[in-house]
Formats: C-alpha cells, sequence, structure tokens
C-alpha cells in the first residue's frame, strides 16, 4: 500500500514537472517566432547594442498610474485593437515587444504594440476605442541593454542609468526619454524574461 502511495505521488510529480516545464518552454520560445521592429546591430558589447531600426509603425494608448500598473491597463485596449475584439476588419498578428515609454505628465505612460510590416499607416484597420492611436517612429539609432527578471521600476531605473553609461562612453548622445520594451508574457519566469531599455540616441557622436 505505502509503496503504491508513493509511486503514485512520483508519477504525480513527474506530471506536474512536465507540464510546467513545457508551460515555461511554450512562453520562452513563443516570443521568439513573433515579427520584431526592424533592426541591424552596429556595435555590440556583452548586452549592450547600439541598433539603427527601419521605421516603426505603432498602436499606443495613453493610460494613467505607476509603471507597472499603467503596462497592464494599457495591455488590454491593444489587444482588443489587435484581436478585433471591438471592431471590424481582420485580427492584426501579434508582434513583440510590447513598447512603454513616460508621457507629457506626471503619471502618464504611453504602451505600444508595433504593428506587422505589412501595414502603413493609412492601412491599418480603424479602431473602436478613440484611446488607441496609430503613431511613426522613423529610422531611429538606438542604444538597448538587454536583461532579465521581473521588470519593476527599480530595475528598469538601475538598468538606464547603465545604458545612459555606456552610451556616455561611446561618444553618443541622448536624444529621448527612455522606452522600455518586453518581449514574454506577465507569467514568464523571470529568469526567462527579455526585457531591454532603450534610448534613442543622435546619430552623429560627439567630437565627430
Amino acid at each position: 500500500m505505502e509503496r503504491t502511495i508513493e509511486m503514485t505521488f512520483k508519477i504525480l510529480a513527474l506530471i506536474i514537472f512536465i507540464s510546467s516545464t513545457g508551460l515555461m518552454a511554450v512562453l520562452y520560445l513563443v516570443p521568439q517566432f513573433l515579427e520584431k521592429p526592424s533592426h541591424i546591430v552596429l556595435k555590440q558589447k556583452g548586452r549592450f547594442e547600439l541598433r539603427q531600426y527601419e521605421d516603426i509603425l505603432l498602436s499606443s494608448v495613453k493610460v494613467s498610474g505607476d509603471q507597472y500598473s499603467a503596462l497592464r491597463s494599457g495591455f488590454k485596449p491593444l489587444a482588443e485593437y489587435i484581436f478585433a475584439r471591438e471592431r471590424e476588419g481582420d485580427k492584426i498578428s501579434m508582434t513583440a515587444p510590447v513598447m512603454q515609454s513616460s508621457g507629457e505628465t506626471e503619471n502618464e505612460w504611453v504602451v505600444s504594440f508595433s504593428m506587422p510590416s505589412k501595414y502603413h499607416k493609412v492601412s491599418l484597420p480603424d479602431p473602436s476605442n478613440d484611446r488607441v492611436y496609430a503613431e511613426e517612429i522613423k529610422q531611429i539609432t538606438a542604444a538597448v541593454l538587454r536583461f532579465s527578471g521581473h521588470a519593476d521600476q527599480r530595475l528598469l531605473d538601475s538598468k538606464t542609468e547603465l545604458l545612459s553609461d555606456w552610451i556616455e562612453a561611446t561618444g553618443y548622445r541622448i536624444i529621448s526619454k527612455p522606452k522600455y520594451l518586453f518581449y514574454n508574457p506577465p507569467r514568464t519566469p523571470g529568469f526567462l524574461k527579455r526585457n531591454e531599455v532603450m534610448l534613442i540616441v543622435d546619430n552623429e557622436r560627439v567630437g565627430d
């Protein structure tokens, strides 16, 4: 009897392990196959990169609150838009990453999804929610720091400071507020998450 119970627990433990491992694999791997904004890497040092981006088309929404709550509240109307839950027309393919940057006033944030490359601003479906709007980021040069973990404001601030120091050391000038890039679903374990801080820089280095 005891051996039967012990064997049952072992089997249950194995099933739980396989299920959780499979879920983690899905959470980690799926974003790898999503379309991302097109860019080339101009310079790299460890997890720091200097990238040249092509034009990026975004669907965005402005929300208020702290960084984390704003990201959550901004995600919902954008997801409803791309999945055509409250509008006519076809669904829009999911992309990565979700972008977030501070707005023009205190506690205001802009949360954005990049749109698939087949769309232009005039060809995007009209949103039923007037909070959702399209915007374009023209070709940019940006410095980016990649990191893992649960990206709360404290971690984002520390990574932004590290990125700023690297930019200064490479001789470029920052011309934007930081943008936070999140590639994985919220339930992804922190060690599997891909996060990035981005700062747009002037194309010309200081002193050139």
